[in-house]
């Protein structure tokens, strides 16, 4: 029987608007990300983007926070501020998980930990079932939860005696792909799409496709503008989500120093146009982002922030600064990940420095556990 759920339409005065995915379902243009979003600041920050009119949260379960973000969405919720059919809410299979007999607990988990019976948005994380053993299903509370250590104890970033990422080198996410369109047909989860893919990838899901690939979630921001990618997407229908839209900054996962010697949110000629306009340097960016018909991921924990970074929608770029962003493309990815790269499936080869040996793994995560 099939149980899939009919088009959900946003509200009409939803802040900053809509996109209709392939699916039929409505996306609010601009998301909450909570990625490296501390515990204990998580549900203040979802509460806070809820009450400034956010409408469209993206979770996921490695980032050790899911539960907060549910606690926030609920108390929304009973407090009256909106209702479950005001949210859109996105989460993500984890890498450990690829495996059809793993994908329910996974799954469940999120449920349970986001307090709802379903999702309007489920991606697979990215492409390569690494960190996995493909013994397990790992998650928040299964085995030791979102950390790293020996496989043997089920953690989320599994390890090898040598302490390299494990790899599941039997799984490909064709098979993950075409479990996860069974979950749309029993109404779980509304629209289904890919996250940190690479175009080959995509083109290789689009071609077995039976449910439509709705999202494509990746890093993108002025410095890795990703022209191809989006013209790509936007022809096979995808709507494509830019994560890590200001460029991500200084954190623990930048492998490689960017070109231009600064990050984007230091860069003189995006802090111009943020004078010029009476913004901050990261409304300059989101609005870009938005102009150009992306999506946006954007995470802050700041109140300020949160509510400055939705302020995007009363003004515009010029059409002559809109295109002088063009120019800051240097093809910067902040986030490689090189140490997951043993896998076939491993989406940036083509960026690993010539030479590149898989390292060791880190032992804080990528979401900072």
């Amino acid at each position: 029987v099939n149980m899939a759920r009919p088009a959900k339409k946003m509200k009409p005065e939803t802040l900053g608007g809509c996109v209709t995915l392939a699916s039929g379902h409505d996306m609010p243009i601009i998301a909450l990300g909570t990625w490296k979003s501390p515990a204990g600041e998580t549900k203040i920050a979802v509460k806070t983007a809820i009450k400034a009119g956010y409408r469209n949260i993206d979770a996921a379960n490695d980032y050790n926070n899911e539960h907060e973000v549910g606690e926030a969405i609920a108390e929304c919720i009973k407090e009256g501020i909106v209702t479950r059919d005001d949210l859109f809410i996105q989460a993500k299979l984890w890498n450990s998980n690829h495996r059809p007999e793993h994908i329910m607990t996974d799954l469940n988990q999120t449920f349970k930990d986001l307090q709802v019976d379903y999702v309007d948005s489920w991606v697979i994380h990215w492409p390569m079932a690494v960190p996995s053993s493909g013994k397990f299903c790992s998650t928040r509370v299964h085995g030791t939860g979102a950390r790293t250590g020996p496989w043997q104890e089920n953690p989320m970033f599994p390890l090898t005696e040598d302490g390299y990422f494990c790899s599941d080198d039997e799984s490909h996410f064709i098979e993950t792909w075409q479990f996860m369109e069974g979950l749309v047909e029993k109404g779980l989860v509304r629209s289904i799409g890919l996250s940190n893919f690479n175009k080959k990838q995509i083109a290789e899901v689009v071609a077995i496709a039976k449910v439509p690939v709705s999202t494509l979630q990746n890093e993108c921001h002025p410095y890795l503008q990703q022209k191809d990618l989006i013209d790509f997407c936007r022809f096979n229908k995808i709507h494509f989500q830019a994560f890590s839209p200001l460029g991500s900054g200084d954190t623990h996962l930048a492998e490689t120093t960017s070109p231009t010697g600064t990050i984007p949110l230091k860069d003189p000629r995006i802090a111009a146009l943020a004078e010029k306009y009476g913004k901050n340097v990261g409304q300059i960016m989101l609005k870009w982002a938005v102009q150009r018909g992306t999506c946006v991921v954007s995470k802050s924990v700041t109140p300020a922030r949160i509510k400055a970074n939705i302020e995007i929608f009363d003004w515009e770029l010029s059409p002559e600064d809109f295109e002088s962003m063009s120019a800051l493309n240097c093809g910067w990815r902040h986030l490689t990940w090189s140490e997951t790269s043993m896998h076939a499936d491993y989406p940036f080869k083509d960026e690993l420095v010539e030479g590149y040996v898989v390292q060791k793994a880190p032992t804080i995560t990528s979401s900072g556990n």
